[in-house]
């Protein structure tokens, strides 16, 4: 009786151990139950070519000066088209609840056929140097610029890739450029500035898009590291948005010895622990986690995300489709776009009338964001990269990404409108980051943050290179 009675409590003690431990430490149980595979297992690590035929030799390493300039026959085109825009019926009193409503495409139209100047728009994206060069086989589109060096005052400059994602495009990074290439004293340093990397994904804009299946953002993470080392850099700074946050985990996972630092303004983790972490929080969240961001649980937002995310299941599994719907209409295309620019910027914008649009950008800027992707008919190969990410909840390999730790320097810029779910509490965090300089957090701010707040956004930037030259991680 007394050896049952030992082996009860043994059994007992062993049981409250482990439960206990699935609490706090779920990331190093389900790691010890499910091991990491070697990264070699995971990532794809060896080149691809990814055109059917081999128009542009995979190994031409020329880099090749390019200018936007739009044939005045294809404006006109565009003119045509938005000329004779079909318009569905209206329904009263939904805002933008239903989507993009009829009156308000309506304005946008008439606003790009009569106010929308695309030759000065054309100027500002060719303010900035931009190139072409070949690798595996497709021209890789990229702006990149760093400041004059000033004879009198040397300036130490540091390479960093921006990385966009869907809908954005490489102009979202513009407002960027001139706060990162400004230089600034930095402890010994007395100058110091970014020389700045702006790549397209491709398939996106200017990059050509692949002609066989596979490029998820592991494969563009690779595309993206054999740029930066043909121009020069075999160590650098990263900062990911949108899709630029899963490409940026990859070059970090990949290459931890090349990224120098990195920024985020997404960041998942490993789904298994977050669940159960959010599970516990729903009860007991001081267990887990600071209860000051239970608002960032994302089973708060199941209902929201059910409504709001719609597009990622189309896009997901039949991408082709939309996107031929969209290649053919401009003011399909930009309702399309501009639609995500109404809740992913502040969720409360799709109550109001006019959707918020131009509350924290112009019409100018929304327009040309959109004119990336109407004039190089590139939507139906960009939205491809939800499909080719993982398919719609067939992640396979890549659903291992967010279990690997970041082992470099790294600020997440934790903007307070961000995607509604997608960024956990710092606490859930953490296990994930393992020289996490700092969880940056900005009372405002949404999805599109480095069009909408970029000062903020260049502060949380020149906070990693900080960390890194005064060896604070």
């Amino acid at each position: 009786m007394g050896l049952l009675l030992s082996l009860t409590f043994l059994l007992f003690g062993i049981g409250s151990a482990f439960i206990g431990l699935l609490i706090t430490q779920p990331d190093a149980v389900f790691n010890f139950l499910i091991p990491l595979p070697p990264k070699a297992d995971v990532f794809p690590y060896n080149d691809r070519t990814w055109r059917a035929t081999n128009e542009i030799p995979a190994k031409n390493s020329e880099i090749r000066p390019f200018r936007i300039d739009w044939p005045e026959k294809d404006l006109l085109d565009l003119k045509q088209r938005l000329e004779n825009t079909r318009y569905g019926s209206p329904i009263s009193d939904v805002k933008f609840t239903y989507g993009f409503p009829t009156g308000q495409v309506k304005k946008v139209v008439d606003y790009w056929l009569h106010k929308y100047d695309w030759r000065a728009q054309e100027a500002v994206l060719n303010q900035y140097p931009q190139y072409l060069t070949a690798i595996e086989g497709l021209d890789i589109h990229f702006v990149h610029y760093a400041k004059p060096q000033v004879a009198a005052k040397p300036v130490n400059t540091f390479p960093i890739a921006l990385l966009h994602g869907w809908p954005g495009s490489f102009f979202e990074m513009y407002k960027l450029v001139p706060l990162l290439t400004t230089p600034r004293a930095i402890g010994e340093f007395d100058a110091v500035a970014f020389e700045v990397v702006i790549p397209a994904i491709p398939g996106f804009g200017f990059s050509d898009a692949a002609h066989t299946t596979g490029m998820d953002p592991c494969n563009i993470a690779r595309i993206y590291d054999k740029l930066m080392e043909r121009l020069g850099h075999t160590k650098y700074y990263v900062y990911g948005g949108d899709w630029g946050t899963t490409i940026a985990r990859c070059l970090t996972v990949m290459y931890p010895e090349k990224v120098l630092g990195l920024d985020l303004t997404m960041y998942p983790v490993s789904v298994v622990p977050t669940m159960i972490r959010t599970a516990v929080a729903s009860v007991a969240p001081s267990l887990v986690m600071d209860p000051t961001e239970s608002y960032k649980l994302i089973s708060n937002h199941l209902y929201t995300m059910l409504q709001e995310f719609g597009f990622t299941l189309l896009q997901s599994t039949k991408p082709d489709t939309i996107g031929a719907a969209l290649s053919d209409t401009p003011a399909g295309l930009a309702v399309y776009i501009l639609e995500k620019f109404t809740f992913f910027t502040r969720p409360e914008f799709i109550n109001r009338t006019d959707g918020g649009l131009t509350e924290h950008f112009t019409m100018d800027e929304l327009l040309t964001n959109v004119m990336v992707y109407w004039i190089t008919n590139s939507i139906q190969s960009s939205v491809r990269i939800y499909k080719e990410n993982c398919g719609y909840l067939n992640c396979g390999k890549l659903q291992e990404l967010p279990r690997y730790p970041v082992t470099v320097p790294t600020v997440l810029s934790d903007f307070r409108q961000e995607v509604a779910g997608i960024n956990p509490p710092e606490a859930f965090v953490r296990p994930y980051f393992k020289k996490l300089v700092k969880v940056s957090r900005h009372p405002e701010g949404g999805h599109f943050s480095a069009m909408e707040r970029p000062i903020e956004l260049a502060e949380d930037i020149w906070t990693v290179l900080t960390a890194v030259l005064q060896n604070e991680v």
